[in-house]
């Protein structure tokens, strides 16, 4: 296996006195410089890359296999991943979706390898990407890099298929995973076994109604604002869900005439001492 170089660390290097000689130049002027210099650095050889150029030395890898043991072993050292390797995955292409679906699944590689060949896999094969994605969150019992990127694809661009995937697993799934799938769901309107299990956790499960509140404001179907408004006067109620509530509702078109008070309430003390 290719041991990983610092190429970051060689760049900064290379490049030093060059950006020092530049002196203060404003940010535009400072970015154009420097990926001059980078792409004039990319192309020159190094002897300590026996005399190859660094474009030149990933070049020579030339199958997926090589890139993705590649990719693993810099997460595993905690090098910097080199812009070049990903380039080079660009260059061979969709060819590389399955190893990249295998890395991206591996529970034993390297998380941030992982969320790295989960992001390449999304402009290679979007099809493979979404199965991997709603896998991922279905699984999830804690957050991390690929289950992050995992729900901000989904949330996104989930098809029918991944939010079924998601709906049929909600109530297996851990809840962490749950407040996912709901977090990635309220993105997709018009669903009512979306809508019931977002109201479900908002009316039985008192730790998460902030959080479902919220949700079911960007929703955007009207009959929540029932459930909203009944809990506006419940007795455990803090100031913080009281505000969540509100402004769900006013998400949903309507308004809340007045405003409760909650004195003892840490936030709402705050609050108040501001005014």
């Amino acid at each position: 296996m290719i041991a990983p170089i610092d190429f970051s660390a060689m760049f900064r290097a290379s490049v030093a006195e060059k950006l020092r000689v530049a002196g203060d130049i404003d940010e535009d002027a400072a970015e154009a410089l420097a990926e001059t210099l980078y792409a004039e650095w990319a192309q020159t050889p190094d002897e300590r890359l026996n005399g190859l150029s660094p474009r030149a030395w990933f070049a020579r890898l030339a199958t997926p296999e090589a890139l993705t043991e590649l990719l693993t072993a810099y997460a595993r050292e905690n090098v910097e991943i080199p812009e070049l390797l990903l380039e080079r995955f660009d260059d061979l292409g969709a060819v590389c979706a399955p190893r990249l679906e295998a890395l991206a699944r591996n529970v034993e590689a390297p998380p941030i390898a992982r969320a790295q060949a989960f992001d390449l896999l999304l402009g290679f094969d979007g099809e493979r990407a979404m199965a991997v994605a709603t896998d991922a969150v279905l699984a999830a019992t804690q957050s991390g890099e690929l289950v992050e990127r995992a729900a901000e694809a989904l949330g996104e661009r989930a098809g029918t298929e991944a939010r079924e995937r998601l709906l049929a697993g909600y109530a297996g799934a851990s809840e962490f995973a749950q407040m996912l799938i709901l977090e990635i769901l309220c993105n997709f309107s018009g669903d009512e076994h979306i809508y019931t299990n977002m109201v479900d956790m908002f009316r039985n499960r008192p730790e998460k109604r902030a959080f479902a509140a919220k949700l079911l404001g960007r929703y955007g179907d009207a009959r929540a604002v029932g459930p909203l408004r009944a809990a506006l006067s419940l007795s455990d109620l803090t100031y913080f869900e009281y505000l969540e509530i509100r402004n769900a509702i006013e998400a949903l078109g309507e308004e809340v005439e007045g405003e409760r008070e909650f004195y003892g309430d840490p936030d709402y003390e705050y609050l108040r001492g501001l005014n």
